[in-house]
């Protein structure tokens, strides 16, 4: 009798086996095709491959977690493996390859988010006598993902002090309407706003409503904390010690929503690098107002009133009398999507929700739900596979099954207009975003697209595999409740794609 675990690890020793092999030679490359004899001899390769799955995600270090797997041909429409497919599970960051599937779909990838800048009053002697308002539909861009985007608002002020305006009079008023609720997803953990990944969402977008905190040791035994970029409206209250050179450093972020006082706990060790973390602003409009504020001035164009969010003010402007003086589109919605999926950017991923409503209605992420089931079931999903609750996969209420995800991710790649621009955003192993460090120079390296997802005690990863004789495979591996660390989990996962991408077609009998 074998022990349990003994084949796992046969599998796993020969996978080893073939990684080395292609590392030696520098990159991935074909496996030998079987002669007719050889496939005669062995022709059943879909239940080898059953038993080697099925030994990977039952080894003795992961199988107390519950796992969910999939495994489809794309050449064939065939189902090469199965295991609890259709329980719902915690997505995680999957629930983003619903997201932005669907946006893709509805919203077309040469869609972009607009924002507009008014005056209230006509430009005279290089003065406006009156407000200025910006008011946009969620551009999530400008930040220093985008190169061509994190310069806009000092593309805004050129523009402005070339019309010769060098004084605004009135305020610097931010129309945050195009968002009708507040930014944070159902089911959000509340311990989780605090962080940058949780940042809320709004209709004015900066920075990715976030803020770098360098946490630097001390003297007298206090950290010192550095925030950037500056006019996030924080106050900090800084609770971190200096501990001896060599200890671990450890930091957490506290705050309350709607209030300003973030409190960093923890420690940071002396002689050692700064600590870096990322905390969500209190209120992204008046942040981005800030941030313009400065542009503008970097411009010499001064605005004298204050920054407000039109959302404070008792008698908002009337806009019918408003002269509008600059239009700015963001990059189109493949670069959004882009960014969004391989560095599981969760406020990109809301904003894409929102997106989904329907024109003349609020945008709310409740109504993007509705479009978001709607096209899924156009597609064949039946909603007793997923239940979603957010765009992001931060909810603790989201619920996805491995089929669902695959069938979505089937209709992607069968649908030429998705297909290429999907595909393209998904990270790649050993190569790009999230899985950029992930079995690089092995045979999967350039072979896998996925989706990652991580919570507490939530791995996921779904997406494409084109095996060593390029046929194009979709899989879902879901499991929760582990209590291993995320790298056990990992390596389960990156053992069954290796072998994914070592799998012999038998199609070799005549």
């Amino acid at each position: 009798m074998t022990p349990r675990g003994g084949h796992s690890f046969r599998v796993a020793v020969a996978i080893a086996v073939l990684a080395v092999q292609a590392a030696c030679a520098g990159r991935p490359g074909p496996v030998r095709v079987p002669t007719l004899q050889e496939a005669l001899a062995n022709p059943d390769h879909h239940e080898q491959l059953r038993r080697d799955l099925r030994a990977i995600f039952s080894s003795r270090t992961v199988d107390h977690g519950l796992w969910s797997v999939a495994v489809h041909s794309l050449k064939r429409g065939e189902t090469l493996y199965s295991s609890n497919a259709f329980r719902l599970q915690l997505p995680a960051s999957n629930q983003k390859v619903l997201t932005t599937a669907v946006a893709a779909e509805r919203l077309g990838w040469d869609y972009r988010y607009t924002t507009k800048v008014y005056a209230t009053a006509a430009i005279s002697g290089g003065a406006i006598d009156g407000d200025l308002i910006i008011e946009s539909n969620g551009d999530p861009t400008i930040n220093p993902r985008h190169q061509l985007r994190q310069a806009a608002f000092d593309d805004w002020a050129k523009q402005l002090a070339a019309k010769g305006i060098q004084v605004i009079n009135g305020r610097l008023i931010g129309d945050d309407n195009a968002f009708a609720e507040p930014g944070w997803g159902l089911g959000w953990s509340w311990d989780d706003f605090a962080y940058g990944y949780g940042a809320p969402v709004s209709a004015l977008q900066y920075n990715e409503n976030q803020v770098e905190l360098s946490i630097s040791p001390g003297p007298g035994g206090r950290a010192e904390i550095a925030v950037s970029p500056a006019g996030s409206g924080l106050t900090i209250d800084n609770q971190v010690v200096t501990t001896a050179d060599g200890t671990t450093s450890s930091i957490t972020l506290e705050r309350v929503p709607g209030t300003h006082v973030l409190t960093v706990r923890g420690t940071v060790a002396a002689g050692g690098a700064p600590v870096r973390e990322t905390a969500a602003v209190p209120n992204p409009t008046l942040f981005y107002l800030n941030a313009v504020r400065e542009a503008l001035a970097r411009q010499g164009v001064v605005v004298k009133g204050e920054a407000v969010d039109i959302d404070d003010l008792d008698a908002p402007p009337e806009r019918s009398q408003t002269i509008l003086l600059i239009e700015d589109r963001s990059t189109s919605l493949l670069e959004i999507i882009d960014v969004t999926n391989k560095w599981s950017r969760n406020l990109y991923a809301e904003t894409l929700l929102r997106s989904l409503s329907p024109a003349g209605q609020p945008a709310t992420s409740a109504a993007g739900l509705v479009v978001l089931r709607e096209t899924l079931r156009s597609w064949g999903i039946s909603g007793d596979y997923f239940l979603a609750r957010d765009g992001s996969g931060l909810s603790r209420y989201d619920f996805l099954t491995p089929d669902a995800s695959i069938g979505v991710l089937t209709y992607v790649w069968l649908d030429p207009e998705l297909d290429e621009g999907f595909r393209s955003s998904l990270p790649v192993m050993g190569v790009s975003g999230s899985l950029a460090e992930r079995l690089r120079g092995t045979p999967a390296q350039a072979r896998v697209w996925a989706k990652t997802g991580s919570m507490s005690q939530v791995r996921s990863l779904s997406g494409y595999v084109v095996t060593a004789e390029g046929e194009p495979l979709v899989f879902s591996f879901m499991v929760t409740g582990f209590r291993v660390p995320v790298r056990e989990i990992d390596t389960a996962m990156d053992l069954a794609l290796l072998r994914l991408v070592a799998f012999e077609h038998p199609s070799l009998l005549p």
